[in-house]
């Protein structure tokens, strides 16, 4: 081997070492014989079939680009291509794509690639036309097999660890992404992906404009309009009389991925089964003859998962999302809000999925509102250390400021149609704040009443008011009674005016004929344990 292609070969591996050491240093030690012997077994298949040097290095250009991508995107976000990147794809336009090659970081990766391109394809052409297994030398073919087998019986020591050895070869990985997670989120984002039944359902023969807001780990207690002592809402503060504001209402989870599914498609925790969803809101909507939009600043499978596929799905993160490995802040979704409403041309359904008071609080909202406290960023230990920690409620409060902002200028453009008009509001869980509580965060297998009580409004312009009075009414008669998430779906059809032949007003909070559900059990955790409050 000359020092031409000695050098060559050592660029043509460096992506597949980089990977080889990424899973020893992450303790996946057993993956790496069984990544070595895929790696090996392909390269040694291009170099029977190129015979000579320079042809072996041509050939495996177009590898070795899928390499470096392959290699670049698990080193960076500490895991080969799977969901996230999936769901990326899956909901981006092309110019999407072309907007993030025009921002620092995309404009970054592109002239490190055309740099790393050039020195490959410069030592690719400089390399010599000479053979590489030449019939004198019949040793290596029986060197590279017997490698490969020693590395596929090391491997076969820890079978679990042959999967993940075999799925971080940058073209093995790369098929398995392509024929799995990305396939799956184009079927859950086209529609096709969860079987759907046809609602029969129609509406009032009107144009009107609905939006609903899915809030995220918002907490009652901690919006000044329900008494909170701190002016985390003062917007919202302003709009007593123009909005009604529920006053009991309760998550009917405290974790998303069960929250969110039982208030899109009316399921009652009793029998809640991700397998049994067959529709959901957005698909009623359409069904009953309204465009349909879908927003989300939020983990998208959550939505897809649930069988979303609206007219326009928007998923404004994307690419911005893998660059700065964090969800930009909601407001992201507003220009799509607004441009929205800007066609009241025709009856139009809404509805926003945002990352609202999520953890890191202090990630949720920009400088402007940090009205709260003061000092350094907030790490993940100091929301679970188990110590009281102002500034932890200092952040959460700010990220409330900031959602009262953000739902104010859905509002405020809302007001200047001519058309009737409704937001509604329903957060997917509560919050516990260690200071107030006695524990942090989320989704424990226990009822903790912070994680359970969430703030709740509807608010429906003057134009609304005149022609659905009675809805109004029923709403401002049912304020003070505990409601649900399930009871969202029902009610926010009803706001609608959607009528199908499974209707149940009884569980529409803008009827008069609601009936609070004051029995069924909670869903506390991912695990589905059943709680009752104070239990």
């Amino acid at each position: 081997m000359t020092s031409r292609v000695a050098v060559a070969f050592a660029w043509l591996c460096l992506p597949y070492l980089s990977l080889a050491v990424w899973m020893a240093a992450t303790g996946r030690l057993a993956s790496v014989a069984a990544f070595a012997a895929s790696v090996l077994l392909i390269g040694g298949l291009l170099a029977i079939i190129a015979g000579t040097w320079r042809r072996f290095f041509w050939l495996n250009t177009p590898l070795w680009l899928l390499a470096v991508v392959f290699a670049g995107y698990t080193l960076t976000y500490g895991d080969v291509p799977s969901e996230l990147l999936a769901y990326v794809l899956a909901t981006s336009s092309w110019e999407e794509v072309r907007g993030f090659f025009g921002i620092w970081q995309g404009e970054r990766l592109l002239v490190e690639a055309a740099v790393l391109v050039a020195i490959y394809l410069m030592l690719a052409a400089r390399s010599p036309q000479t053979l590489i297994l030449s019939r004198g030398v019949p040793t290596w073919r029986r060197k590279l097999s017997a490698t490969v087998v020693v590395l596929c019986a090391v491997a076969a020591l820890n079978p679990g660890a042959i999967k993940g050895g075999i799925a971080a070869n940058p073209l093995v990985g790369s098929i398995l992404f392509a024929t799995g997670p990305l396939h799956d989120a184009r079927s859950l984002v086209q529609g096709s992906g969860i079987p759907k039944v046809r609602y029969g359902a129609d509406r009032i023969a009107a144009i009107e404009m609905h939006i609903l807001i899915i809030g995220e780990s918002a907490r009652r207690d901690s919006w000044s309009v329900y008494g909170y002592s701190r002016t985390t809402t003062p917007y919202l503060d302003k709009l007593r009389g123009q909005a009604i504001f529920f006053q009991h209402a309760v998550a009917d989870a405290n974790v998303t991925i069960c929250a969110v599914p039982i208030l899109l498609t009316g399921m009652s925790p009793s029998g809640f089964d991700l397998k049994a969803v067959r529709g959901n809101l957005v698909g009623l909507a359409g069904d009953a003859g309204y465009s349909t939009a879908w927003l989300m600043n939020q983990d998208p499978h959550i939505s897809l998962l649930t069988g979303i596929h609206a007219d326009r799905m928007v998923y404004p993160p994307s690419f911005h999302t893998l660059a700065s490995g964090k969800l930009p802040l909601d407001q992201v979704l507003l220009p799509e809000v607004r441009a929205q409403l800007e066609h009241a041309t025709q009856a139009r359904f809404i509805g926003l999925h945002v990352i609202g008071s999520h953890w890191a609080y202090d990630s949720r909202y920009p400088a402007q509102f940090k009205r709260f406290g003061s000092g350094p960023p907030l790490t993940y230990f100091d929301a679970v250390s188990g110590k009281p920690d102002q500034r932890v409620v200092d952040a959460y409060d700010n990220s409330v400021l900031y959602t009262d902002w953000f739902i104010g200028q859905i509002i405020d453009a809302a007001r200047t149609l001519s058309v009737p008009v409704t937001v509604t509001y329903f957060s997917d869980h509560g919050e516990d704040l260690y200071l107030l509580d006695g524990q942090s965060g989320h989704g424990a297998a226990s009822y903790s009443k912070h994680q359970f009580d969430i703030p709740a409004f509807v608010w429906a312009n003057s134009a609304y008011r005149v022609a659905h009075p009675d809805k109004v009414q029923a709403m401002e008669q049912n304020a003070d009674k505990e409601i649900r998430s399930h009871n969202v779906f029902y009610s926010v059809a009803d706001l609608m005016g959607i009528h199908w032949p499974d209707a149940k007003p009884e569980k529409s909070f803008a009827s008069a004929t609601f009936v609070p559900d004051l029995t069924t059990p909670l869903i506390a955790g991912a695990g589905g344990t059943r709680v009752t409050p104070g239990q």
